[in-house]
């Protein structure tokens, strides 16, 4: 029993050695955009991995598919959405016009009639005051039609010219958007820096022009030397010797005699599936170097990383204690 704590305590006390890589905290991270019409849209192009980029040039290229089809009909039918809105509004003003004109001439109409149903009765034939008394109950009549037909056709007016600029707003909204889409999939640096392709979350691989991915999944960053900082993944059996604040080793690929000092500032709180190295779970780990921008290190470097031999000196007594009887 003796044996086997004493061997639990000498893995216990193993350094844990870390992968990971160098990146910039303050990247412009480039994701897939979500794009109208599928939930996932094929890579075209991407500027070649480790390139130097300025502000406003291209990096990403994306199949537009269907959008611009999408866009010219969108388009079609909103150019027939404004003929066909000024044809009803035309014919709408025209209505109203002619009932205009048909009040003013129904008001003429009855102010002649009036001046004819004035004469006393006594001034005239019985018969022709009568006919001048219904000549003009005839055009006062006539009159109300008419200004009852115009409040009509203002109404039906004034009814119809929200409907139709709502209309025409819709096409124009389902227009717009399919545009914006369309220049949503010509992706631009909003910074100088260096292009680095990111990782698909399936395969573990670099991404490629040519995948195929989801909306909200990370296609590259464009990074900088402003804020260096490092990732790394930890084996959930490593994970709990890493504390935030402990001091690691970190050591370029590229660079094997270099090693720069940084401190554990974050850990993730959940363990993620790396099928591609082992089926174990893995944590990340994010480190802050200690010395300020190390000149030699640039985003997307490989790295490994172990934890400071004095701090592991340290956590070493209690480890390798004997185990109480």
């Amino acid at each position: 029993a003796a044996l086997i704590s004493l061997c639990a305590a000498l893995a216990d006390a193993a350094p844990p050695y870390l992968t990971g890589i160098v990146e910039d905290a303050e990247s412009q991270i480039i994701e897939m955009p979500r794009l109208p019409g599928m939930w996932q849209r094929q890579i075209a192009w991407l500027a070649p991995e480790g390139s130097t980029v300025a502000s406003g040039d291209v990096v990403v290229r994306l199949d537009p598919g269907d959008l611009i089809s999408q866009a010219e009909a969108a388009e079609t039918e909103l150019e027939e959405g404004r003929v066909q809105t000024e044809r009803q509004r035309a014919a709408t003003l025209l209505a109203i016009l002619d009932a205009e004109t048909a009040v003013v001439e129904a008001e003429a109409a009855v102010r002649l009639a009036r001046i004819d149903a004035e004469i006393p009765a006594h001034a005239t034939r019985r018969l022709d005051h009568d006919r001048d008394q219904l000549d003009l109950a005839t055009a006062e009549h006539a009159l109300e039609r008419a200004r009852s037909t115009l409040a009509d056709k203002r109404d039906q007016h004034a009814k119809s010219e929200p409907v139709t600029r709502l209309m025409v707003a819709r096409r124009e909204s389902d227009r717009d958007r399919l545009q914006q889409a369309i220049a949503q999939t010509e992706i631009r640096a909003d910074r100088s820096g260096l292009f680095i392709h990111g990782e698909n979350p399936f395969t573990g691989a670099k991404v490629f022009a040519g995948e195929t991915m989801p909306a909200t999944a990370k296609i590259a960053e464009v990074a900088s030397r402003q804020a260096l900082r490092f990732r790394f993944w930890v084996h959930e059996a490593d994970i709990r010797k890493l504390a935030v604040g402990s001091l690691i080793v970190v050591t370029p690929d590229a660079l094997p005699a270099r090693s720069v000092e940084a401190r554990v500032d974050w850990t993730s709180k959940q363990a993620a599936t790396r099928n591609e190295w082992s089926p174990g779970g893995y944590f990340e780990l994010v480190a802050i170097p200690t010395e300020p921008d190390p000149e030699d290190l640039i985003p997307g470097m490989s790295l490994m990383a172990a934890t400071q031999p004095s701090a592991m000196a340290a956590r070493q007594p209690s480890a390798m204690a004997a185990p109480q009887p």
